[in-house]
């Protein structure tokens, strides 16, 4: 596998070296891998991984630990991407506040083209994504029009850019 730079935007507080990005593959693959295997699978001592991981949330390449629910489990099983044209460029704020307020919405990106935001929903069927559209998404502040997809299947779904580590040769020095 070549060996990946990290793109510039992660460098611009901190320079990421391979024991960093092993430090981030590892926690990618499992959030709760102990700092032993971390630091195992680095080739440096556990101290290191603790003192590198608390550097990577100060400069915020971590940002949190959290829990990934699975949501057709917990009966929202429709999956839309709702895009929303609204009013004046000044309103933007309180319609992602507006927005933020609806336990439905899981991401608001703010977008070019014909429409101004792209929001991810889940639902538990059609008729509950209906209700959401019509009594909750289209009463936000500054809302125009929207146009809504519904995701057949969700193939891939990452939480941030999945972090790419060589491996070394067994003639590389370490």
């Amino acid at each position: 596998m070549p060996r990946i730079a990290p793109p510039e935007e992660y460098n611009n507080k901190m320079k990421l070296d391979q024991v960093d990005l092993t430090i981030l593959a590892a926690l990618q693959e499992n959030g709760r891998m102990p700092l032993s295997e971390i630091a195992r699978r680095a080739s440096v001592a556990p101290a290191t991984v603790h003192e590198r991981l608390a550097k990577l949330r100060r400069s915020g390449v971590v940002q949190g630990f959290s829990v990934r629910l699975n949501a057709s489990v917990l009966g929202y099983t429709v999956t839309a991407l709702i895009h929303l044209r609204t009013g004046l460029a000044e309103q933007v704020e309180r319609t992602v506040a507006d927005l933020r307020a609806i336990p439905e919405v899981e991401e608001v990106h703010v977008v070019t083209g014909e429409y101004d935001l792209a929001v991810k929903v889940r639902a538990r069927d059609t008729a509950h994504l209906q209700d959401l559209l019509v009594g909750r998404i289209h009463r936000v502040a500054g809302f125009i029009r929207s146009a809504t997809e519904v995701c057949l299947t969700t193939p891939l779904e990452r939480s941030g850019p999945m972090v790419v580590v060589a491996r070394r040769d067994r003639d590389e020095p370490a």
